[in-house]
């Protein structure tokens, strides 16, 4: 989940050229003819979950992301919610790099190394939540397909928005998305569960591009340790802010002088 604007030592960030107007035919469109190298997005991600009736109260992640041929190469994102002073955690491709911005006493770092490598598989997606994708053109058409209302909204990124809203079963995320999983146990969403819903709200510009993506939805509390008293399910609700779509964005790794693997750090 600081300043609206990020300036990080690892990633050149400036404004550069949007995507022609004229180009434009939908949302889902707009977005793809974004993800070219050298180029991508700040985003303000908000996000909450409500378990034994009570919402968890948390900071905004923010950060960039960086675009490649149609798809999603790299993020630089700072994440309030972990330590006081933020956590600082770089994608690119698998591998991923953090930030140890405070010495860890519980976990030393050898002396001159201030980040931690990891073999990962980045989450390197657009997304408000769980599941409503902005860089998947085939959900992104699903979501856009079940609107139920329009109607003229606020100014984001310095752009008056009309606002788009409905819902969407997990069966019919999962049609498009035959990946999708849910809960714990990270099971397909059928059976019981396929007509569960996603609500959610778009905020589109005039070029077509999403300013603001909200979403709401439950996921099954499916976890062995679930008490009798706790719910059967979770729910969870996201706040996605995107602005300047178009900046040139150059994310690179950390020094490698300054970086350790988190294989050969000692427990």
């Amino acid at each position: 989940m600081a300043a609206a604007v990020l300036l990080m030592a690892a990633s050149m960030v400036t404004v550069g050229p949007a995507a022609r107007a004229d180009t434009v035919v939908d949302p889902a469109g707009a977005i793809q003819r974004q993800l070219v190298p050298g180029h991508g997005v700040k985003i303000v991600q908000r996000s909450r979950m409500r378990m034994l009736g009570e919402w968890s109260a948390t900071e905004p992640v923010r950060g960039v992301v960086g675009f490649g041929k149609g798809k999603i190469v790299a993020t630089d994102l700072r994440d309030f919610n972990s330590a006081p002073d933020g956590t600082r955690n770089i994608c690119i491709g698998k591998r991923g790099y953090q930030l140890y911005a405070e010495p860890d006493p519980d976990r030393p770092l050898p002396p001159g190394k201030t980040w931690v490598t990891y073999e990962w598989p980045c989450r390197l997606v657009l997304k408000s939540g769980f599941h409503l994708s902005l860089s998947d053109p085939a959900t992104l058409r699903a979501v856009l397909a079940t609107t139920v209302r329009k109607r003229p909204a606020g100014v984001y990124d310095g752009v008056p928005t009309t606002l788009h809203e409905g819902s969407i079963t997990f069966a019919q995320l999962h049609r498009v998305n035959p990946g999708m999983r849910i809960g714990f146990r990270n099971i397909p969403p059928t059976g019981k569960y396929a007509s569960w819903k996603v609500s959610w709200r778009l905020w589109i510009g005039r070029d077509q591009l999403v300013r603001r993506a909200w979403s709401s939805w439950r996921d099954p509390n499916d976890s062995r340790g679930r008490t009798a008293n706790e719910e059967p399910y979770h729910v969870f609700d996201a706040d996605l802010r995107l602005s300047h779509w178009g900046m040139k964005v150059d994310i690179q790794p950390p020094p490698a002088d300054e970086t350790v693997a988190s294989k050969d750090l000692v427990d």
